[in-house]
Order: structure tokens, then sequence, then C-alpha cells
């Protein structure tokens, strides 16, 4: 039953590395799943330590998402209220996703980023380039936040993996 389990974690984690580069929250579920699998082996081979660290590794990712979507906007040459607009219009599209049970969660949160930084600019600027501009830099600052957190992620795994490998052993 513990090695039907164990095979049940691994495919979970993996799949979950791979909702990092669809735009979903796939490093919350990576600390997720080894804590329940901590949980069901007693901690026994994922320890309180490893789950900390785990959890730092993912706030990690979570705090610097939000820096990556704001020096994106600002270094397109947005302002400061435009790139916090990109911050909330990535969390209105991230909120109103999870209306239709996070079906289009990553299509409406990079629209909400892009929107946010472009109708801000458009409002303080009144020039349109300049707001396209603001957009595409918080978009491509959302890009660089998912490369980032996928590195993260993969971080995690090895971390995970190398614990299962130890112990075995």
């Amino acid at each position: 039953m513990e090695s039907l389990v164990t095979i049940l974690f691994l495919i979970l984690t993996f799949l979950s590395f791979i909702f990092i580069f669809f735009g979903g929250f796939g490093n919350l579920l990576i600390f997720l799943f080894p804590l329940i699998y901590a949980v069901l082996t007693g901690f026994e081979i994922i320890t309180v330590r490893v789950l900390i660290a785990l959890a730092l590794i993912y706030l990690t990712g979570e705090f610097f998402d939000y820096i990556f979507v704001f020096w994106g906007a600002r270094i397109s040459g947005a302002g400061k209220k435009a790139a916090f607009g990109a911050i909330i219009g990535g969390i209105i599209g991230a909120a109103l996703s999870l209306g239709s049970f996070g079906i289009g969660f990553f299509p409406l949160t990079v629209l909400g980023i892009f929107l946010g930084a472009f109708l801000v600019e458009l409002k303080e600027k009144r020039d349109i380039l300049k707001a396209l501009r603001a957009g595409v830099g918080s978009f491509l600052g959302r890009f660089g936040a998912v490369i980032f957190k996928g590195m993260l992620g993969l971080l995690m795994v090895v971390i995970i993996i190398t614990h299962l490998l130890a112990y075995l052993n």
C-alpha cells in the first residue's frame, strides 16, 4: 500500500510541476502533496524540516511573481500606478477564473495583467503606444515570473525526490 501511495504521490508531483507552465498554481500543489504524503507516512520520509523548506520556496515564488510583473511594467516605461494596475488586474483576472472553477485561469490572469497596466497607463498619460508598451512589459514580467517559478518548482521536486531516494537506500 505504501508503494502505491508513493507512486501516486510522485505522479501528482510531476503533474503539478508541468501545471506551473500553464499558469496554474503548480508550486502550491508541489507543496501540498508532500504535506499530505508526510501525514500519511508519519513524517518519516518527508520531515517537518523539509516541509518548512518547501513552504519557504513556494512563498518566495509567490512574492517574486508580483515583483516580476511590477518590474516588467516599470522597465517598459510604465509609471508606478500602471505597474500596480498590472498586479491588481492580474488578481482580478485570477479571481474571475474562480467563478468558472479555474477554467481560463492563465488567460484571464494574463489578460488582467495586461489590461491593468494598459488602462491605468492610458488614463495617466493618454498615449496609446505608451499604454501598449506598459501592457506588454507587464505581460513579459509575468512570463519571467513563470520561468522563475518553474525553476523553484524544479528545486522543490529535486528536494522531494532526494528525500525519497535517501529513504529507500
